[in-house]
């Protein structure tokens, strides 16, 4: 039996329990990815083919560029002979992967992510699996119109327990960054929002890590790709405004944390921080961020773990039916 994979950063991470666990059942696993996620695979030993490029606002051009890639993507799938098509997160791998699977008659299991925002392609996938609750379950039943199950956690955790809790960090976490505040941004701020934030901020000497959203000149960067769980441990406070990846990633390693938001009021991510201990500030014109350093609190995150090794060994049980 053999299992096809697109990911990029954060998606690798979630599966990677997952292919694990099947190899150890005797399954063959074929990854592809691009950029970044084939950078985090490799630092976990995983040889990966490059398969496409990143895709976001890139207007016509990128819509372009989506059609070619997918049409490599069912090329690869069907050379493959793959018997799951395995994908996870709202990306535009994601997208490829189980449009790719539906044209070719290939089974999937996707697991979700981000439901607020999930990719349509999700209502072709077999099985739709969505971590931690029914009531977020029925959140993307509505907004897709799809079917799903639950599924006790995310296997991300179980990624960092074994790798992160366990010493052995995957990536590049340079010393620097120890006892800093470390200021991840996201897709929960605006430009706007970050300029604020980083501003209150500026006392505290925060280092930034720009995912998504560039911050304001003057402000110290994260300058090269880094394992950012590993630098999350380094950290003094975290105060991170990305959704699900960086929640738990912050919730089980940091050593204080915060979460910001400013864009979407309701959010599985901003549920797994409050269960955790993590404060979620709402940013507002009122708001001043400097008390975000204040707020932060140390994570409560033996429970995603927990839930994450359960899950790993449920998903798994999906994938063998549909396989």
């Amino acid at each position: 039996m053999k299992a096809f994979s697109l990911v990029e950063p954060s998606p690798a991470k979630n599966l990677l329990p997952v292919w694990e666990r099947l190899l150890e059942e005797g399954w063959e696993v074929t990854v592809y990815g691009h950029g970044r996620g084939v950078e985090v695979l490799k630092w976990e030993g995983i040889e990966t083919e490059q398969l496409g490029k990143p895709r976001r606002r890139q207007g016509l051009l990128g819509y372009v560029g989506f059609s070619v890639d997918l049409i490599r993507t069912v090329r690869a799938l069907a050379s493959e002979r793959a018997s799951v098509v395995l994908s996870s997160g709202n990306t535009g791998d994601a997208r490829k992967s189980l449009i790719a699977s539906r044209m070719l008659g290939i089974p999937a299991v996707h697991l979700e992510m981000d439901v607020y925002n999930p990719v349509e392609a999700v209502r072709w996938a077999t099985r739709v699996l969505v971590p931690f609750s029914e009531k977020w379950a029925e959140v993307l039943e509505r907004r897709v119109g799809v079917e799903t199950k639950v599924v006790p956690g995310a296997p991300l955790a179980q990624y960092l327990a074994d790798r992160h809790l366990s010493g052995r960090i995957p990536g590049p976490a340079p010393e620097e960054y120890e006892g800093r505040v470390l200021v991840c941004l996201g897709g929960d701020i605006t430009e706007e929002g970050a300029r604020r934030l980083l501003s209150d901020l500026e006392d505290h000497d925060p280092v930034v890590v720009p995912f998504r959203v560039s911050p304001p000149e003057g402000f110290e960067c994260v300058r090269e790709f880094v394992d950012l769980p590993g630098v999350m441990m380094l950290a003094d406070t975290v105060v991170f405004a990305g959704g699900f990846g960086v929640t738990i990633e912050a919730c089980v390693v940091a050593k204080k944390a915060v979460k910001v938001s400013e864009v979407h009021p309701k959010h599985l991510s901003h549920w797994i921080a409050e269960e955790s201990g993590v404060p979620v500030m709402y940013l507002s014109e009122s708001s001043g961020a400097e008390d975000a350093v204040q707020m932060a609190r140390k994570p409560r995150g033996e429970w995603l773990i927990r839930r994450g090794r359960s899950a790993v060994a449920e998903i798994v049980e999906e994938i063998l039916e549909v396989g």
